[in-house]
C-alpha cells in the first residue's frame, strides 16, 4: 500500500477518519475531506503527519453542491496529476421521519449527498484508475440497503442506490483492473450514534449504556456494536491484492441484523 493515494469522504470524524488512519498506517498518503472547521481539521492533518509519515492534505468540498464537488476533484487533481488509487465514498447524512412528513429539502440533501455526490467523484477518477491499471473504489452503503425501517425510506432509498451503483462500476471497470465495492455497517460505535443515544438516555431516563445496548447493539444477534477499526479493516481487505477478484460486492458487517 505504500504510497498509494487514497481520497476519503466524511474523514473528519468517524468511521470515515477510522479508515484515513488504518489506510495512513500502511503507507497510503491520504487526501481528507469532512465537515470541521479550520482548527479541527489542521488538528487532524498534524496528527496524521507525525503519527504515520505519510503526505497528507486536506481538501475542503460541500458534496451537496456540484461546483463545491467540482472543486474538490480538480484541487485533488493538481495536488496528483495522475489521480487517485483509492476512493471512499464514505460521507453520508441520514433524517428520520415517516415519508408523508418526510421534508422535500431533507430528501434533496440526503440524496445529494448519499448517491450524487458518489456518482461525481467516480465519474471523475475512474478515468485515471483506469489509465493505470489499477483502482479501489468502496462505498460505505448500510445495512438499510437491504432492510429498511419505520422513518428511514428515503435513506434506505440511497444507500440502495449506492449498492446499485456499485455493481453497476464494478461491470465497467474490471477489465481495467478495478474494483468496486459497498460495505455495509450496522449500528456502529460512533460519535454520531453517541449523540442519538444520549437523546434517548435522557427522553426514558436510563444510563446512557442501557440506552445504548436496549436501542442498538441489542438489535444485532452478537450484541454488540461495530466497531470502526473492524470496518476499518474490510476496507483495508479490499485494498489489498487479496481482494483482486472481489468486485460488485455488498459486504455486510452488522453483527448478524440484515439476515434475521
Amino acid at each position: 500500500m505504500n504510497g498509494k493515494i487514497a481520497l476519503v469522504t466524511g474523514s473528519t470524524s468517524g468511521i470515515g477518519l477510522g479508515i484515513a488512519r488504518r489506510l495512513a498506517e500502511n503507507g497510503c498518503y491520504i487526501v481528507l475531506t469532512g465537515l470541521g472547521d479550520q482548527q479541527t481539521t489542521e488538528k487532524i492533518v498534524q496528527e496524521f503527519e507525525s503519527s504515520y509519515s505519510v503526505k497528507v492534505n486536506f481538501v475542503p468540498g460541500d458534496l451537496r453542491d456540484p461546483n463545491s464537488i467540482r472543486q474538490l476533484c480538480e484541487r485533488v487533481t493538481e495536488l496528483y496529476p495522475d489521480g487517485i488509487d483509492i476512493l471512499l465514498n464514505n460521507a453520508g447524512i441520514q433524517h428520520v421521519t415517516p415519508i408523508d412528513e418526510y421534508p422535500v429539502e431533507k430528501w434533496d440533501e440526503m440524496m445529494a449527498i448519499n448517491l450524487t455526490a458518489p456518482f461525481y467523484l467516480i465519474r471523475h477518477f475512474l478515468p485515471y484508475m483506469k489509465k493505470k491499471g489499477w483502482g479501489r473504489i468502496i462505498n460505505t452503503a448500510s445495512q438499510m440497503a437491504v432492510i429498511s425501517a419505520p422513518g428511514k425510506a428515503p435513506y434506505s432509498a440511497t444507500k440502495a442506490g449506492l449498492v446499485g451503483l456499485t455493481r453497476g462500476v464494478a461491470l465497467e471497470a474490471a477489465e481495467y483492473g478495478v474494483t468496486c465495492n459497498a460495505i455495509c455497517p450496522g449500528f456502529a460505535d460512533t460519535p454520531i450514534l453517541d449523540v442519538q443515544v444520549r437523546a434517548l438516555s435522557e427522553k426514558m431516563k436510563i444510563p446512557f449504556e442501557e440506552a445504548k445496548h436496549k436501542f442498538f447493539a441489542s438489535k444485532h444477534p452478537t450484541q454488540k456494536l461495530v466497531e470502526i477499526n473492524q470496518i476499518a479493516g474490510m476496507v483495508l481487505f479490499l485494498c489489498s491484492p487479496d481482494a483482486d477478484n472481489v468486485t460488485g460486492s455488498s459486504l455486510a458487517i452488522d453483527g448478524g441484523f440484515s439476515v434475521q
